[in-house]
This record gives C-alpha cells, sequence and structure tokens, in this order.
C-alpha cells in the first residue's frame, strides 16, 4: 500500500475542514492506500490553539512524513500557511506532490 499524506486546512472552520480531510482520507483507502491524516490525529489530544503545541503537532506530522509514499495536498480553498510548510517540506524531501482542486 502506497502511503499518503493528507495536506488539507484545519484552523477556520473546523467541523468542515475536519470533514474534508476525512473525505480525503476516505479517497486514498478507497484507492488502496492507507492515508495519514495528522490534523485529524494530532488535534485530539494537543491544542491547536497553543502555539507550542500547534508547533509540536506540525513537528510530529512532519517527521511522519519522511516515511510517506506520496503527499496529497486539497487546495479548493487555498494553501494554510501550515499548509505552505507542510509542502515545502515534502518538496525539500522529494516527495510527489499531489495538488486535489475537488474531491
Amino acid at each position: 500500500m502506497k502511503r499518503i499524506f493528507i495536506c488539507s486546512r484545519y484552523a477556520g472552520d473546523v467541523p468542515r475542514n475536519t470533514a474534508t480531510a476525512e473525505r480525503l482520507c476516505r479517497k486514498a483507502v478507497e484507492r488502496g492506500c492507507a492515508p495519514f491524516a495528522p490534523h485529524l490525529l494530532y488535534t485530539r489530544f494537543l491544542d491547536d490553539g497553543k502555539t507550542s503545541e500547534r508547533e509540536a503537532g506540525i513537528a510530529c506530522g512532519l517527521t511522519f512524513m519522511e516515511s510517506c509514499d506520496e503527499v496529497w495536498v486539497f487546495t479548493g480553498e487555498g494553501l494554510s500557511d501550515g499548509m505552505r510548510r507542510e509542502v515545502d517540506h515534502a518538496r525539500r524531501l522529494g516527495k510527489p506532490v499531489i495538488e486535489l482542486e475537488v474531491m
């Protein structure tokens, strides 16, 4: 199975953005891939509203990205600062970055 790092918005409209990330994960599974959406995991026990905890969550996600085969980026609503960091990191690692405008 390909390991897919899911990159999409979290902050702002959290319920809507969470649903978007969940749909992206489902799409990955339907394609026979194993998705990882760090913003769905780390926000369960880290407070995204606290800078130090947000940074810890992002750092954990970027570390995990190293073991992923591809990075899927949902660009339909533009890139947030966190997403830009993830995309930049993926490119530095030489990971394929797949942009998805619609789901």
